[in-house]
């Protein structure tokens, strides 16, 4: 007794397509070889970051070696602040000034103060004891304290009250301030200018590099006629559906390992800037994001690699996409070193090819609601459907025809046979 085959649903097959690509992207040998090496490379270089940056975040150890001509000057210089940003330190222990300079006055560089003021010589000087260590900003605000003091001792010989003289000219200088500052000037730029470096840098090679993947495989699989056997199998469609849905999961799974190493390596050597930017908001805005940019340009690079045959033209035929994809990127850019509250930049971010980069952009500059970010969302989730549509129209029409690269106009304008 013989039985017919059973037709299999179209969810069916798309499980199959995905679960056989998920399978060999994210286990080829050379994918694993190059995640480690990514991974390894992310994680050092945060490592050296942290290190070469560890001590930004210490005060400068400022030590005065004549604790009795110190002490008038102590209150001016405990005002003083590093090119850090924090008050330095001032010690007027001799054991410490002397430990620092040596008994021969040379410098010790195992000593525990960065800079010592010497006032035993005939003029005050500086001496560092760690070779690029000198604080600049320390170096001039010790300076102006010490001319300060020169001055109020001859205002003092000359009969006059140096307080009355420095109030006068503390009231002589000018407030300056801006009417429109740019956003440059904010204090925790810096920080929101490296996350959404790290953010931009994220998107682009996940949704790049998951739509160059899928391009090569189809184009794979049509020079080795492998495609001509699977479509005896499976739907057009699903086919299609499956190969985004399985390279898809194999890249975010590979740079998501590779996010999740970096991010806690770098919150746990103190990398990540903290404070200026909601960072668990901005992971869950990129992830979102980075889902519908995906979707958005896999199911186009797929329907770019079934209009060439060879892998030599594969470049060609998505150049197209990839110029689209770096507009939006380069843009994120040029968004946060301008002016982020343009309306100009805020009609660009709703166009769904441009929102994954753009909003997740506006949402760590902070000019971006989250009403703002749900509409461009609901927008490019009524784009992907007819996006999908017109690449899945090309891919069935291209995919089954070898030889010469096959023109756009043509598979768009020809009924299907």
């Amino acid at each position: 007794m013989s039985t017919s085959p059973q037709a299999i649903s179209r969810s069916q097959e798309i499980r199959l397509v995905a679960g056989r690509e998920l399978r060999a992207q994210l286990f080829k040998r050379s994918a694993v070889i190059s995640t480690l090496v990514m991974l390894v490379l992310a994680v050092g270089g945060i490592l050296v970051v942290a290190h070469l940056t560890g001590g930004e975040d210490e005060p400068y150890r400022l030590g005065v070696s004549a604790p009795a001509d110190a002490v008038a000057l102590r209150p001016a210089l405990e005002q003083i602040t590093g090119t850090n940003g924090l008050p330095i330190e001032v010690t007027t222990d001799v054991s410490d000034a002397e430990a620092a300079l040596g008994v021969s006055g040379d410098i010790d560089e195992d000593a525990t103060l960065d800079m010592v003021l010497d006032l035993n010589g005939a003029s005050p000087a500086l001496k560092v004891t760690e070779e690029g260590r000198a604080d600049q900003a320390v170096v001039a605000s010790v300076t102006n304290v010490l001319q300060q003091a020169a001055l109020s001792d001859e205002i003092s010989a000359l009969g006059g009250d140096p307080t009355q003289v420095a109030a006068s000219l503390a009231g002589a200088v000018p407030q300056v301030e801006a009417l429109d500052p740019p956003d440059q000037d904010s204090a925790d730029f810096g920080a929101r200018y490296t996350v959404l470096l790290i953010v931009d840098i994220l998107l682009f090679i996940i949704v790049m590099g998951g739509g160059q993947t899928i391009a090569m495989g189809v184009v794979e699989e049509k020079s080795s006629r492998i495609v001509e056997i699977l479509l005896a199998c499976v739907r057009p469609t699903s086919l299609l559906a499956g190969k985004v849905i399985g390279t898809g999961t194999a890249v975010l799974v590979s740079y998501g390992l590779i996010g999740i190493f970096a991010g806690v390596t770098a919150k746990l050597s103190g990398v990540l800037p903290e404070g200026a930017v909601d960072i668990d908001t901005v992971l869950v805005a990129m992830i979102v994001w980075m889902i519908v940019g995906y979707a958005i340009y896999a199911v186009g690079y797929a329907a770019a690699g079934a209009l060439v045959s060879r892998q030599e033209d594969v470049a060609s035929a998505v150049m197209p996409l990839t110029m689209t994809l770096m507009i939006p990127y380069v843009l994120s850019f040029v968004m946060a070193l301008g002016d982020a509250s343009s309306p100009l930049y805020r009609v660009l971010a709703y166009l769904p090819p441009f929102a994954p980069f753009l909003m997740p952009a506006r949402l760590v500059l902070g000019v971006s609601s989250w009403g703002e970010q749900l509409a461009a969302l609901v927008l490019a989730l009524v784009f992907i459907p007819v996006f999908v549509w017109l690449s899945a129209r090309v891919y069935t029409r291209a995919v089954t025809r070898t030889g010469a690269r096959v023109p756009l106009k043509e598979v768009l304008g020809r009924r299907p046979a």
